[in-house]
């Protein structure tokens, strides 16, 4: 019989969601086993729906503001996506504006406006047939983005020229948007047994894709401004 039961309750300090699911599928107490049995509920709580859950807390290196993203004609590595790191280090210096080239050294990508509606989020999955469950906390939001007076198309060219991954790529995804935790607490259990995971030093944890034109040398020529659609097409495919 599927579960049902979902408590939702809301403060002005936190944000609370406890479900009764299905965990028979939960084989132990590692991180990497119990990320994917919440992920769905992080995008969906956080996420507003235009923003995707990291497919892999374990990565979250991978997903910072301005990383590149280009899909693969077939699945690699267990992914269909290839990760090339931030785009400070796939530039082209010496024919992209110096500004830009500068901003993207120092990394200036806070988000100083942004305000979260909760100083909390916490999440539990529980499955009481079996005792088993997943929980995680999220306190302190912030906010790294692309700001709106930076504009990447045409000041900015990538190295197609030095990196063999970029090279005959028409397009490019790049994430511009990240919402992140300064504090995450992860519980994972299973009967009687527990384990819990604490993170921090701001972990990402959804994140925003937009998809760049890429000209022949290398110039960001446009954006493919849909980027929703581009979110649930990463999410679907990037297999992990």
């Amino acid at each position: 019989m599927p579960k049902k039961l979902k408590v939702v309750v809301k403060s002005l300090y936190s944000h609370e969601i406890r479900k009764d699911v299905s965990l028979e599928n939960l084989k132990s107490l590692k991180l990497e086993d119990a990320w994917p049995f919440i992920r769905e509920e992080i995008e969906t709580e956080i996420g507003n729906s235009q923003l995707v859950c990291i497919p892999h807390i374990t990565e979250a290196d991978l997903y910072k503001v301005t990383s590149l993203f280009i899909p693969n004609d077939k699945e690699t590595n267990g992914k269909m996506f290839t990760p090339l790191g931030e785009l400070r280090k796939n530039v082209n210096e010496e024919k992209s504006n110096a500004e830009y080239v500068k901003w993207l050294e120092q990394g200036e990508f806070q988000d100083s406006e942004f305000k979260f509606p909760h100083e909390s989020v916490k999440i539990t999955l529980q499955d009481e047939s079996i005792k088993n469950k997943v929980r995680v906390i999220m306190v302190n939001f912030t906010r790294t983005t692309v700001p709106k007076n930076k504009e990447l198309v045409n000041n900015i060219y990538l190295d197609v020229e030095n990196n063999k991954n970029l090279q005959g790529k028409k397009s490019v995804f790049m994430i511009t948007n990240v919402l992140m935790a300064k504090t995450i607490e992860f519980r994972v259990t299973r009967g009687t047994s527990s384990r819990i995971f604490h993170l921090g030093n701001a972990s990402p944890l959804v994140f925003g894709l937009e998809e760049f034109v890429i000209g022949e040398d290398g110039k960001l020529v446009a954006k493919v401004r849909n980027f929703v659609d581009y979110n649930s097409y990463f999410n679907l495919k990037c297999k992990y």
